[in-house]
């Protein structure tokens, strides 16, 4: 069971993998350079024009040219702390002074610490819902990140590549915001539409900062792939693929947190495809002893500086029971207690 990467158990919908299937037809020929018909499909899904998308490899390439794009400023980009390491990458290797906000004492965005960052800063980049924690910030306290970004000049990056699983009742999204400027929404295919390994996200939003990426991007004519557009246009299309992939692992994620709970390991409580499980100080010996012995991977978050803690994909509702109860055994024979 490949639990260490946030991927989707379901798998993506059945209209993408025929659409796959079809296009591999076309390999002899180049895809289209600026991702269409994909980018406008996307421009009609949220009611944008054109020029207000662009379609990458995955969200690495995206963030990048992001990267790119806003590089060349003296004040720095302000990042959170112990979340996904790609931010801080491209933006160093681009030239950006990063500056880190520690994430907050309960877990995830310490909001008070990045508004208060945003004042000197060039950009400020925060993944909403938050990997690893899982975490959200609520309609409200993105509506207050906005404006603070917005009144202090700075690029506000909302990194949404969870957000299809949120709770839609109460989750704060960018996308309500990107009519104006200084904003850009990341989504990617990778995670509730199942696509992760064609690569294919794409950044919403700020017209120039797109148009900066698009003439970065012509160093990279044709970097995403037929077969991902294809795919990607056809999951976008099935909707109701998204709907049940998203119903199921919300009913799945509860299920394991109550688990995993009764066995002693809480949970931080989780609007993603995926739950930060506290093991404590035998987590690595625990991680190791689930891939050995199980063959269930799950992620040691020691290299994000949550030791103790592990990221466990959420898997399909039959598996719960396999992967606590070999859970469980691991603890016992590394000795783990809470």
């Amino acid at each position: 069971m490949r639990l260490a990467l946030s991927e989707n158990a379901a798998g993506a919908s059945p209209k993408a993998l025929a659409a796959a299937r079809a296009e591999i037809e076309r390999a002899h020929w180049y895809p289209h350079s600026d991702g269409e018909p994909l980018r406008g499909l996307l421009a009609s899904h949220y009611g944008l024009p054109e020029q207000k998308v662009i379609v990458g490899n995955g969200l690495d390439e995206v963030i990048m040219l992001v990267a790119l794009a806003t590089s060349g400023n003296a004040k720095p980009t302000v990042v959170t702390a112990n979340t996904f390491a790609g931010y801080a990458a491209s933006l160093e290797i681009s030239g950006h002074a990063v500056s880190t906000v520690p994430q907050a004492a309960a877990g995830g965005i310490d909001l008070d610490g990045v508004c208060e960052a945003a004042a000197g800063a060039a950009a400020v980049v925060v993944c909403n819902p938050h990997n690893p924690t899982g975490t959200a910030l609520n309609a409200e306290q993105v509506k207050t990140l906005v404006e603070v970004c917005h009144g202090a000049g700075a690029l506000l990056v909302l990194d949404e590549a969870y957000a299809e699983f949120a709770d839609a009742t109460w989750f704060g999204s960018g996308l309500p915001y990107l009519h104006g400027k200084g904003i850009v929404v990341l989504r990617t295919f990778s995670k509730a539409y199942g696509l992760a390994g064609l690569r294919c996200g794409y950044a919403l939003g700020d017209e120039d900062l797109i148009g900066a990426m698009t003439s970065i991007r012509t160093a990279l004519p044709y970097n995403t792939n037929r077969v991902a557009l294809a795919a990607a246009a056809a999951a976008l299309a099935d909707q109701h693929h998204l709907r049940n992939v998203v119903n199921d692992c919300a009913v799945a994620r509860q299920v394991l947190s109550t688990r995993l709970a009764a066995m002693g390991v809480p949970c931080l409580p989780s609007q993603t495809n995926f739950l930060l499980a506290h093991l404590g100080d035998d987590a690595p010996g625990i991680v190791a002893r689930l891939a050995d012995e199980h063959r269930i991977h799950i992620r040691d978050m020691a290299g994000l500086g949550l030791s103790g803690w592990a990221r466990i994909s959420v898997p399909l509702t039959r598996d719960v029971s396999v992967l606590t109860a070999a859970l469980s055994s691991a603890m016992a024979a590394t000795g783990a207690h809470h």
